[in-house]
């Protein structure tokens, strides 16, 4: 093994790594001077054509790579984009993290994905505080009642879009499902299949897309004319083992439901594990429909009937309406894009 790849000195004592090539050794060899070098690095300032190759020839041949922190310093720019997103374990957030990547990356700019969690709010302000010392272009916030952190961001200068319906009370640019209208919609399918009892496995009611959704089942049921009891309610955490469990509950009653409405796929999925386990057969002794279209909804057996959300549209709507604000400032009027939603119907309902 030679001594270069192994890091040792002929003599086989270990040497130091070579120390990184300076902006100053880049001018010095390059004949120029480090103000010449600098405007080559950041664009802002003219320099000849013969200069730029000239320089950037050095900086290939001595294997320079620009301190990017300084850069953004000097150019108050970071060409990063943070997306803080609720919960990444949840397959809908990394399609909207692909679809936000597709919208600015022909802008030069990255994405950095935050996992919040599931409703950590310590997570959320530590992920805010980072973006700020980071200087980031814009920030995405997929993540709800976090108002306080996006009023810090808005002071620092930093664009933000919120993604969620009712993500923000706050004058910002937004995109969002009808949450409300995609949970009725989910009823009334139940509804025209035949079935009068109805749950519903809610997601956590103290955020959104949680709250509205559950409000749509309500508003479903009482404009359908049928009963809403609390016994068919179950809350649930968005996770497939909360689905499970409140499936299981539901599947356990002498009265159970003939058809459950889920808050979301995962959950749904969960609930299908639940009912078979329970030996019920779906769908004909329940019917499930859930929300999102994961791609885990068509391949699981049976099919899941759910209601898809574009997570790769809202990502890449969102981040467009932010490389609007960048370009535009804080100033103009805001945008609100709202996406649509489609019946996906398998074989679940």
């Amino acid at each position: 093994m030679s001594a270069r790849k192994t890091g040792l000195d002929a003599t086989g004592d270990a040497r130091p790594a070579a120390a990184p090539v300076t902006i100053q050794a880049v001018a010095a060899a390059a004949g120029v001077s480090k103000t010449t070098v600098s405007h080559v690095l950041s664009g802002n300032r003219p320099v000849s054509a013969e200069t730029r190759r000239r320089v950037e020839k050095v900086m290939d041949d001595l294997g320079f790579s620009p301190n990017f922190f300084a850069q953004a310093l000097n150019r108050n720019r970071s060409n990063t984009i943070a997306l803080i997103a609720q919960d990444i374990t949840n397959p809908f957030y990394p399609a909207l993290a692909r679809g936000l990547q597709a919208a600015v990356s022909n802008q030069d700019q990255v994405v950095m994905l935050f996992d919040a969690g599931a409703g950590e709010g310590a997570l959320t302000h530590a992920f805010v505080a980072d973006a700020i010392q980071r200087r980031a272009d814009g920030v995405v916030i997929a993540v709800s009642d976090v108002d306080d952190d996006i009023a810090r961001l808005r002071e620092a200068g930093i664009p933000v879009v919120a993604v969620g319906s009712g993500a923000s009370k706050l004058p910002i640019d937004w995109v969002t499902a009808d949450d409300e209208r995609i949970a009725a919609d989910a009823v009334m399918h139940l509804h025209l299949l035949g079935h009068r009892r109805i749950a519903t496995i809610t997601g956590p009611l103290n955020h959104t897309p949680g709250k509205p959704r559950y409000l749509g089942y309500l508003r479903a049921m009482q404009d359908l004319d049928l009963p809403v009891e609390p016994e068919m309610i179950e809350h649930g955490e968005w996770t497939r083992e909360s689905g499970f469990d409140a499936m299981a509950r539901l599947a356990a009653r002498h009265d159970r439901p003939s058809a459950v409405f889920c808050a979301n796929d995962m959950m749904a999925i969960g609930a299908l594990d639940a009912a078979r386990r329970s030996g019920l057969a779906v769908p004909e002794d329940v019917a499930l429909i859930g929300v999102d279209d994961i791609d885990a909804a068509s391949l699981v057996r049976p099919a899941l009937t759910t209601v898809r959300i574009p997570a790769e549209e809202i990502g890449r709507a969102a981040g467009e309406l932010l490389l609007h604000r960048i370009a535009e400032g804080m100033t103009t009027t805001h945008r609100h894009v709202l996406v649509q939603h489609v019946l996906m119907t398998r074989e679940t309902s």
